[in-house]
């Protein structure tokens, strides 16, 4: 018997993973680089797109393809590793920086602008009321499709559409010549400002949501999960490029009314408010709280899930109050301290999520998958840590960092590519030589 959703289903599904992936900080980004692009615009969206949503969008098929999660795409290494590593990225991805900071984001853009004098207790019952809402939500995994996918997402898209459409019927102002490294390079410094969107790490949580999902509605063979689960993923990425596009072109012919912005979300505060005034700031209000709820909800649900499977001791229920409390914690020591506390941590995890992600796509051509992956997930460590911890002003340091600067990418935190090309090209020819290796013998 032939497993399928119905279409209903599978749009509300696509409907869901484009909520989760939307988070506020995806709302910000985009204006500030389309205004410092200008007329190169179109440039800069194009190598925004390959790694906000390219990218992501190939950590689901990943996710897909083994039919899993972290583990799965992970099972080249040494099972303590990828306990280890795993453990590690769902902490940081989920209640102790990215859940937090959503939370943040959302009270400072979405609120605080609403607020006489806003202080530490505001903050505290933002989150406890945010949070709560939260896991109320994801107490009751198979529900999300109908509570995210059926019920926040279209609000969210509706209120999207009126912001996104907006500076296209009533334009205020015109693109002017682009500014800084986007008269340079307008492609290559979107491409980086993408990178820097974290979602690649965010697809490699959001896969088992879907799997997860997709199995509660009756969907259970390999092949049917696989082909939803692209399907959900290219409506996600299509809402995606969507929105990305028209802030894009809201940045771009913002300067008149944002001229000397600090962030994204000052041009997109000035420019609603510009178009509707008090009621553009309740509409903006809105749209990020729900992008930061129903981010939120899917990063606590792929963290309680994660540990639910690896630690059977601990059931969900328990584990989403845990992580909620522990979001709510850290979300109180302010959106600056969040963002400066992890930005380290950020900069050796992604690199290395993206190499799990183009290897799982190539791991078919591989004679040794075994020896490509942990040579060249440990060549990406050593130099995402070089990236890292380079602009510590400490002799020693300075000393370590030196000899890397001649590297293509140093100054861009991508020293790290061409050792990783070369390191999968070499173990690739060696592993047709070895195809069975000394490292298979305890593959996890």
């Amino acid at each position: 018997m032939k497993q399928r959703l119905s279409l209903q289903n599978i749009i509300g599904m696509g409907f869901m993973v484009f909520a989760m992936f939307l988070g506020a900080g995806n709302l910000i980004f985009p204006p500030m680089a389309g205004q410092l692009a200008g007329t190169s615009v179109w440039l800069a969206a194009a190598g925004f797109l390959i790694t906000g949503v390219g990218l992501p969008l190939l950590g689901l098929i990943v996710i897909a393809r083994v039919g899993g999660g972290f583990n799965e795409i992970t099972r080249e290494l040494p099972k303590w590793l990828i306990i280890l590593m795993g453990s590690f990225v769902f902490l940081v991805i989920g209640p102790l920086y990215a859940v937090p900071r959503t939370a943040m984001v959302a009270y400072e853009v979405g609120t605080v602008p609403f607020l006489n004098s806003p202080d530490a207790l505001s903050r505290l019952a933002f989150s406890l009321t945010f949070f709560i809402i939260c896991g109320y939500l994801c107490l009751n995994p198979g529900q999300l499709l109908e509570s995210v996918g059926k019920l926040i997402t279209p609000a969210l898209i509706a209120l999207l559409a009126v912001m996104g459409l907006s500076p296209v019927i009533m334009p205020q102002g015109t693109m002017v010549e682009a500014a800084g490294s986007y008269a340079v390079s307008p492609f290559l410094t979107g491409f980086l400002e993408g990178y820097m969107t974290m979602d690649a790490l965010a697809a490699l949580m959001f896969g088992v949501v879907i799997i997860t999902n997709l199995r509660s509605h009756g969907i259970t063979s390999t092949e049917a999960l696989f082909r939803h689960s692209v399907v959900t993923s290219f409506i996600a990425a299509t809402g995606l490029v969507l929105v990305y596009v028209s802030l894009f072109y809201l940045g771009a012919t913002s300067l008149d009314i944002a001229p000397n912005p600090d962030n994204g979300g000052q041009i997109l505060s000035l420019y609603v408010n510009a178009l509707y005034g008090t009621p553009g700031k309740i509409l903006l209000a809105a749209v990020v709280a729900l992008a930061c709820l129903t981010t939120a909800v899917g990063c606590i649900t792929a963290a309680a899930e994660y540990f639910d499977d690896l630690f059977k001791p601990f059931s969900y229920r328990p584990l989403v109050v845990a992580i909620t409390a522990c979001c709510i914690a850290f979300a109180n020591l302010g959106l600056n301290q969040i963002i400066k506390l992890f930005i380290p941590v950020l900069l050796i995890l992604y690199p290395v999520c993206i190499v799990l992600i183009l290897l799982g796509l190539l791991r078919d051509l591989f004679a040794n998958p075994v020896l490509v992956y942990r040579s060249t997930l440990s060549i990406t460590l050593i130099f995402s840590i070089v990236d890292a911890i380079k602009e510590i002003q400490h002799p020693v340091v300075l000393m370590l960092t030196s000899p890397f600067q001649i590297l293509p990418g140093y100054e861009a935190n991508l020293c790290w590519v061409l050792p990783c090309t070369l390191c999968v090209l070499l173990t690739g020819v060696l592993g047709k030589i070895m195809p069975q290796g000394p490292l298979q013998e305890d593959q996890a």
